[in-house]
């Protein structure tokens, strides 16, 4: 009786330390967050394989990389198209995640006659 009350506190010991390292690891894993969707919006400067170099309307320029899905719409934009990205930064490197083509706003030379 002695030897069946031993094994059976010493698996059930084992099932606890076996769990207890288990919820450590998944711990571990959840310790760096998620990057945050950001979105950009600019005009095509050029596009490669691999990545788009965007210019916003203060004229500055971003370079985003780009995979997959990504690159197969990437694959349509030439120079001088307007553009907006959803993308994720990490380590400094801005990774686009969706590609769509934006709507110029026309401005009228005149603001009367787009009223009319």
């Amino acid at each position: 009786m002695n030897a069946k009350k031993l094994i059976a506190l010493f698996l059930s010991l084992a099932f606890l330390v076996g769990t207890a390292g288990l919820a450590v690891a998944q711990e571990k894993k959840t310790d760096k967050p998620a990057a945050k969707a950001k979105t950009a919006e600019g005009t095509v400067k050029s596009v490669s394989d691999t990545s788009l170099v965007v210019e916003g309307k203060d004229k500055k320029e971003w370079t985003f990389a780009f995979t997959g899905k990504v690159a197969e719409s990437a694959k349509k934009l030439k120079a001088g198209d307007a553009v907006k990205i959803s993308y994720t930064e990490d380590g400094g490197k801005m990774m686009a995640s969706k590609v769509t083509m934006a709507r110029m706003e026309k401005k009228a030379a005149n603001p009367c006659a787009a009223k009319k």
